[in-house]
């Protein structure tokens, strides 16, 4: 009797033994499965962060290519206004008290182009994020990519020249309300001295001078000022003088430039069509085109410039 309890005890004792060897043995199995899954995610979330640095630093390049692109059309339409576009001076104008070399706006805008081309990812990252590239999480990687890829679709759109040219209207027409704007007394006998509103506008909504640029977010040199109007109102000559340009350029978009025979001229941005084309001589009043959003804009109004020979002035004293 005592042998067959001895016995059943054993067997009770071994079918426990082997009950906890399997316990034992599927769970050291699931703590190994589990690390296997985890080691998994980590590599997987590894290769995605990597994944999305890549993708930064390409996005990197891109917005310093599209900088660049930015500067060198900020220097061409600088050069395009310092020029004479060998049109003969008739007369020589006084030269206005308060100017701002162009030479300067441009050297500004080549030692810009030569920092953003000295900028590294590690620099943009801290700019907009304030970590390292290495450091940001993956939602800092995103939003840094996504904010340079932003500025470099503005770039492109805004210096991306027209797929076909504006369609130039040389006759006034018939059905404008707009009445030709005649030269006052005092200003006929200097009609190709720049003077009077090129259009009627509402407001000044950007001055001449130091700005933060409303698209690319970057301190800047704002060539001329802004006259907020309706889109088509009406745009006339400032002064007498020749159509050295009408096209599209870059930023400016659609794109007037007169030159004043004297020393001064003017230039007219941003315009939704033009009714004049180069090398047509026009007069104090003579309408021009109309406002627009065209180029680098953030809504309808006209950008308006003067200069006289190399150097700018603050067009605001001439309205």
């Amino acid at each position: 009797m005592k042998q067959k309890y001895f016995l059943l005890a054993a067997a009770v004792l071994m079918v426990a033994g082997m009950a906890q060897t399997a316990q034992a043995q599927s769970f050291e199995e699931f703590v190994k499965q589990q690390n296997e899954e985890f080691e998994q995610f980590a590599k997987e979330r590894q290769q995605g962060i990597e994944a999305l640095r890549n993708e930064y630093e390409q996005t990197v390049e891109d917005y310093k290519r599209a900088m660049n692109r930015m500067y060198d059309s900020e220097i061409s339409s600088i050069s395009l206004m310092q020029s004479d576009d060998n049109i003969e001076n008739t007369s020589k104008a006084k030269a206005p008290k308060s100017t701002v070399k162009s030479d300067i706006l441009i050297k500004n805008a080549k030692d810009d182009k030569q920092a953003v081309a000295n900028t590294t990812a590690d620099d943009l990252m801290k700019q907009i994020a304030g970590t390292t590239t290495s450091e940001a999480n993956s939602h800092q990687v995103i939003d840094a990519t996504n904010k340079l890829a932003a500025v470099v679709a503005d770039v492109i759109n805004q210096t991306e020249p027209a797929k076909t040219e504006p369609k130039v209207q040389v006759e006034q027409p018939k059905n404008d309300p707009a009445p030709k704007a005649e030269p006052k007394k005092s200003e006929a006998k200097a009609g190709n001295i720049p003077s009077g509103k090129p259009c009627d506008y509402s407001r000044i909504s950007s001055p001449f001078g130091e700005r933060i640029h409303p698209v690319y977010g970057r301190k800047s040199f704002h060539k001329g000022v802004d006259l907020a109007a309706p889109n088509g109102t009406p745009i006339y000559a400032t002064a007498d003088g020749i159509v050295a340009f009408a096209g599209v350029c870059n930023g400016y978009g659609n794109f007037i430039k007169l030159n004043h025979q004297n020393g001064y001229k003017t230039g007219y941005a941003h315009m939704s069509r033009m009714v004049v084309s180069a090398n047509a001589k026009v007069k104090k009043g003579d309408l021009i085109g109309y406002v627009g959003s065209t180029g680098t804009s953030t809504g309808n109004h006209l950008h308006y410039e003067v200069y006289y020979g190399d150097q700018l002035t603050d067009p605001a004293k001439t309205l």
